[in-house]
């Protein structure tokens, strides 16, 4: 009965491992901007007109004096973008050695003539993102070796149960599950994660997702789109399933 027992743990040992907690710093070259619905004049080299940005709802705005590529802003319209930092090791033609890159537009809303943000207005935070049910996300862009990716080539997927205190889901390879402790205004740890042990040719894709996962600090939904950060860090990005 013994030696049966010997096996069958060893057997399991073989299928299951702990995900250990990442020494390493994350560098993530996605931020979030909320971009105001006009354009004010500006100087800088000669005079022109420059965006007014903001990282986080509560903040005030601020003079953005570079471009976004890929990205048209619409006067009238606020935005809440999904940019990447990208280098530019030959330079660019004012000297800087990194230009913004449009990933996704995250929401486009019209404003009322009366209500259009300038550089004193501060704006309201968004409400807190409902806990109500377990919902399944997708992963859609993640950072692996402090690079933005998109997740083209696997699906991953995670699920928060807050009712059942834990999260799950499906990585590039293997399927995965751990604790979630629940603290206020959408901060979360995810501990104590396992997952199978089945060998593919992502490896390397899902040793990024599984170390960026214990990181998590806080999420922010807004619509079919879900942000999970470590401090103002942006890791993972999600569309609802």
């Amino acid at each position: 009965m013994k030696i049966k027992l010997l096996i069958c743990l060893s057997v399991i040992s073989l299928c299951f491992a702990p995900i250990k907690s990442p020494k390493l710093k994350i560098k993530s070259p996605f931020r979030k901007l909320f971009v105001g619905a006009k354009t004010i004049d500006c100087s800088g080299d000669g005079k022109g007109k420059c965006m007014m940005v903001k990282n986080s709802p509560e903040k005030n705005w601020e003079y953005f004096y570079d471009q976004i590529e890929g990205f048209k802003h619409e006067q009238g319209y606020e935005y809440q973008l999904l940019v990447e930092i990208v280098d530019v090791p030959e330079g660019l033609e004012d000297g800087t050695f990194f230009k913004y890159v449009l990933k996704r537009v995250i929401s486009k809303t019209a404003m009322e003539s009366n209500k259009i943000a300038s550089s004193t207005v501060v704006a309201k935070p968004a409400p807190p993102a409902s806990k109500s049910r377990a919902t399944e996300w997708v992963l859609t862009d993640f950072i692996y070796k402090n690079n933005g990716l998109e997740a083209k080539d696997f699906e991953a997927t995670l699920t928060m149960d807050f009712a059942q205190k834990k999260v799950f889901g499906q990585g590039p390879c293997n399927k995965y599950f751990g604790t979630l402790r629940d603290l206020d205004r959408n901060r979360v740890r995810f501990e104590n994660i396992g997952s199978t042990k089945a060998a593919c040719q992502l490896s390397d894709k899902e040793k990024a997702f599984f170390e960026l996962l214990p990181l998590t600090r806080n999420f922010v939904i807004e619509g079919d789109r879900m942000y999970v950060y470590h401090g103002s860090e942006l890791l993972l990005a999600f569309r609802r399933r």
